[in-house]
């Protein structure tokens, strides 16, 4: 794992050990999120599939999951 500059909390730590996706959006998470506030998404996520009665393998639904985790981590 490389050291990174988070873009959420802005501090340099060490990056994803694995990169959740194989697409552009998983290399911006490789390059700009740390572990720490990768797992504080995993968190959000499930709270927000939960009170919206999100279906992750729904196109709908997976676009907005992928929008709000982009905020949340502040990805560019």
């Amino acid at each position: 794992m490389a050291k990174i500059k988070c873009a959420r909390c802005g501090q340099e730590k060490e990056g994803l050990a694995e990169i959740p996706f194989k697409n552009e959006l998983g290399e911006k998470l490789g390059e700009q999120t740390c572990q720490d506030c990768w797992q504080a998404w995993v968190g959000q996520q499930l709270m927000l599939m939960n009170e919206y009665r999100l279906d992750p393998m729904n196109e709908e639904h997976s676009k907005f999951l992928d929008e709000e985790m982009k905020k949340f981590l502040n990805l560019t």
